[in-house]
């Protein structure tokens, strides 16, 4: 006879058995629910310093907007960049420049409301959404105080890092009313910050918007230049003394289709700063060291090309690399190549850093300091360095002959020369624009110069009219005289405004 439990027995079994896998579900499910939580508020977050990040911060602003519209309040939106922190990365490492970055955010959290709102957009820059502000004072007084608490030094390892920030300020409703509008004005007041100097405040105005839209429709066309053959190589000749042709320096120019010419001094900072300068950088050294070792096969001669090296260039890894493909690639003899960096450039570099130096030195590569005299006043690194070159800067020259006398930059200038000639290093001045500069330069010893006196910066046909009106006064004056000593007249060049070589 069956056991009239059984059926029953079997039935609670299966009944606990599926209670507890919906148990452990339910489980499984809440914890599910837990993850998908933190993983928003990951998502929400900046990984190095934990603040907000921009999604968290337009969220945030979105609502204070909302209830700034409700009632009739006002909120204010700044947007902090740190001045130059790229030198920092350079100096540290990106480990010690990490490690100050947590140190900013810190400092600057501690002078903000608890409504208020710090936010790390990526790098060195942060906004902050200042809510419930009883006028739009209120923001700038709040900016004042980042400022002040990024002045004391900051500390890693044993170094100590002085840091100052261009900060834009912006308010609603007077500047904008959505969040998308006020971050924007936000920027483009802190990009005007930084266009004066930096360590300073500017507040949004309707001109900052127009300079925003052009800035990013000029990075959108900078973007395209390179691939629509839009950027050119001019080339200015430099002389030695005695009026033999000694090279050029390779002069990048841009000549946009609608635009026109556009500055360098408009475009090369905006390609610096989206390191477009590195891809840029490299065609510009191909295409001069290939132009230069064509017109070396056509002269006896030997010429040297000076091209300059931007700190984003420099602080690239593999960028002698580039140099000595460039070479292989032209032809151009590695002596007959000449890399110009500033001064403060070089002096920031640690010992690692500057190996890329030795090895392109030892090569026959020759290394320029360009703009000498306005960086550091320690003069140690013209030992510690494979340098060849020094190239005066032009604001010395122009103050050669100032009034009064006393005024004069003669005997910096003679004592450059000196110190230059006692390390067996060559002097180039730069910005020759006067004779009496010229005169004056030659009694002091200098060995080279560049300038608009001697000739402003050519295209590539231009300075090769320029090699052909060389080898044609010395053909005549070899058959006329071979003792003579020949003057090499320069070609007419097109007028021009006078702004600076670069």
């Amino acid at each position: 006879m069956p056991n009239p439990q059984g059926p029953n027995l079997k039935g609670f079994l299966r009944e606990i058995h599926r209670l507890d896998a919906e148990g452990r579900l339910r489980k499984a499910e809440g914890r599910i629910a837990e993850l998908e939580r933190r993983l928003s508020d990951l998502n929400q977050l900046d990984a190095l310093t934990g603040l907000p990040n921009h999604r968290r911060f337009s969220d945030r602003l979105t609502q204070a907007l909302l209830q700034a519209h409700r009632h009739r309040g006002s909120v204010g939106v700044l947007h902090l960049d740190l001045d130059r922190f790229k030198r920092v990365n350079e100096l540290l490492g990106h480990g010690g420049g990490d490690e100050v970055l947590r140190q900013v955010a810190r400092r600057l959290q501690g002078t903000l409301r608890q409504e208020d709102t710090l936010a790390c957009m990526g790098g060195d820059r942060f906004m902050v959404l200042l809510p419930e502000l009883k006028d739009a004072l209120g923001a700038t007084r709040a900016a004042q105080k980042l400022l002040e608490a990024l002045q004391p030094p900051f500390l890693a390892g044993a170094r100590e890092v002085n840091l100052s920030a261009s900060i834009g300020v912006c308010a609603f409703p007077s500047d904008g009313l959505d969040a998308e509008s006020l971050q924007v004005h936000a920027e483009s007041a802190m990009y005007r910050a930084k266009e004066r100097g930096g360590d300073r405040i500017e507040c949004f105005t309707a001109t900052l918007s127009q300079n925003s839209l052009e800035r990013q429709e000029l990075e959108q066309c900078l973007r395209d230049a390179l691939r629509n053959g839009e950027l050119q190589m001019y080339y200015q000749p430099q002389f030695f003394m005695d009026g033999r042709l000694a090279g050029a320096e390779a002069l990048l120019r841009w000549n946009h289709p609608l635009l026109g010419p556009v500055p360098p001094v408009k475009f090369i900072p905006l390609a610096e700063e989206n390191r477009l300068i590195l891809p840029i950088g490299e065609w510009a050294l191909r295409e001069s060291c290939r132009q230069m070792a064509l017109w070396q096969a056509s002269t006896p001669d030997p010429l040297l090309l000076a091209v300059n090296v931007s700190a984003l260039q420099f602080a690239h890894g593999d960028w002698d690399t580039c140099v000595v493909k460039a070479l292989e690639d032209s032809g151009l003899a590695a002596e007959r190549l000449e890399l110009e960096l500033t001064e403060s450039l070089v002096m920031r570099q640690g010992h690692e850093d500057v190996e890329p130096l030795h090895r392109l030195r030892e090569i026959g590569t020759r290394i320029a300091i360009d703009d000498f005299g306005t960086g550091y006043s320690s003069l140690g690194y013209l030992q510690r360095l494979p340098i060849t070159t020094l190239k005066l800067d032009q604001t010395f020259i122009a103050a050669l002959q100032a009034e009064p006398p006393e005024m004069s930059s003669e005997h910096i200038v003679r004592a450059v020369i000196q110190l230059a000639h006692s390390l067996k290093l060559t002097v180039v001045a730069e910005g020759v624009e006067t004779e009496g500069q010229r005169d004056m330069l030659e009694l002091l010893g200098c060995d080279c110069l560049q300038g608009f006196l001697l000739g402003r910066p050519l295209p590539a046909d231009g300075f090769e009219a320029l090699l052909e009106s060389v080898a044609t006064r010395r053909f005549l004056g070899t058959r006329r005289d071979p003792e003579a000593e020949v003057t090499i007249p320069l070609p007419p060049v097109p007028a021009a405004p006078r702004t600076r070589r670069r």
